[in-house]
């Protein structure tokens, strides 16, 4: 899993989107996340950068299925066994590459 870059804010309040919307939404590139202000902190939003935005999501889902996989404790006592014999059926050759399992005769 990759490490997404830290977040930089950039602060607006609304009337300076309306006035120059292009170029303050522009601001909102890569891992620059554009708020924008309200009165109220309910009405406030945010907004990303759609690929920084898909990373976010990508690694909270890598994040969940870990600890879906990690509160099965059945199935997460089966990997820690395994992984203790990995390397050496490795080296006598017991194990294969999923190119090697899944082709095509």
């Amino acid at each position: 899993m990759s490490l997404l870059a830290e977040p930089k804010f950039h602060e607006v309040n609304r009337s300076e989107l309306r006035q120059n919307q292009s170029a303050t939404l522009k601001r909102a590139r890569g891992s620059a996340v554009l708020v924008i202000r309200s009165n109220d902190t309910e009405d406030e939003k945010v907004v990303l950068d759609k690929q920084y935005f898909d990373q976010l999501r990508k690694q909270l889902q890598s994040v969940v299925e870990t600890l879906e996989i990690t509160m099965d404790q059945r199935l997460f006592k089966q990997i820690l066994t395994a992984a203790d014999t990995l390397e050496e059926d490795l080296r006598l050759g017991k194990l294969h590459s999923l190119e090697d399992a899944f082709a095509e005769d």
